[in-house]
């Protein structure tokens, strides 16, 4: 039979004998109100029906507790979510995030960076590449020296190099022999004006290198040759430490010549020097 509470109009279907001849009270799961229900004139038997034909008291009272507890889970349900909509609505949004300021960007930057260098310094391409440029830097920086402290034998083997050496303002003696103590003076002699000139030759290198005839040439206010003559030094050959001195004489000198020039015969390169006292009378 099916029965429905007077309060929230909600019907229940159970057997007859559920609620007995004098009929009992019972309790609505929905709205918990409780009523007196009379038992109903005998229906006709329908499939439904014989479902409950076994229910007894405790049946309908197992029922309607079940009923209960189903709605009491769907009411907690509800109210759960009304709860979350509501602590949502009130919870606070949080704040956008405040951009770093550029400095303390600037030092995670730097971190990051040094932390990434750390990792990658181990890879078998990193240390290829860190061995490349090394040996790079070893390559060029021998060369350099070589170029430097050789560049005389560098200069005896490529003579055109020596323009290159001069313009970076770099001599090269590749003679191995130099001009020291240069000295001329004019003095007269016997009613004659003489001109004498001395310089010691220094030998350079460790090896014993062959002294050429010397060269000294007279130069004008401009540094033209004005006159020129040889002198043979007495020692053919000189060593590092060595020198051999030099003195020659002209008679009558051009009065034109200011300055002084010694050179080797046949070499490239030459002591300049212009004694104040050259062009002296």
């Amino acid at each position: 039979m099916i029965i429905t509470c007077p309060h929230c109009s909600t019907r229940y279907q159970v057997a007859s004998e559920a609620i007995g001849a004098a009929g009992r009270k019972v309790q609505c799961a929905t709205c918990h109100q409780d009523w007196q229900e009379q038992r109903h004139p005998p229906e006709p038997e329908s499939a439904d029906d014989a479902l409950f034909d076994s229910l007894s008291e405790d049946g309908l009272d197992e029922a309607l507790m079940a009923e209960e507890r189903a709605v009491s889970v769907r009411i907690e349900s509800r109210l759960a979510v009304e709860r979350a909509k509501s602590e949502a609505a009130v919870a606070p949004h949080p704040s956008p995030h405040a951009p770093d300021d550029p400095t303390t960007a600037r030092r995670r930057q730097r971190a990051f960076s040094k932390r990434r260098k750390l990792l990658n310094r181990d890879l078998p391409m990193a240390r290829m590449r860190r061995i490349a440029r090394w040996s790079v830097l070893l390559i060029l920086t021998a060369l350099v020296g070589g170029l430097y402290f050789g560049r005389t034998p560098v200069v005896r083997q490529f003579p055109e190099l020596a323009g290159l050496y001069a313009a970076l303002g770099m001599k090269v003696n590749v003679l191995g022999l130099n001009f020291a103590g240069v000295e001329a003076q004019r003095v007269v002699r016997d009613g004659r004006e003489v001109l004498n000139v001395g310089a010691r030759v220094a030998g350079l290198e460790a090896r014993p290198v062959v002294v050429p005839p010397v060269l000294v040439a007279l130069t004008d206010a401009e540094g033209s040759t004005v006159y020129q003559w040889s002198v043979t030094p007495s020692v053919r050959t000189l060593i590092a430490g060595e020198d051999v001195r030099i003195e020659t004489q002209l008679p009558a000198p051009p009065a034109e010549a200011v300055g002084i020039r010694l050179s080797f015969a046949g070499a490239a390169a030459a002591a300049v020097s212009n004694p104040a006292n050259a062009g002296a009378r």
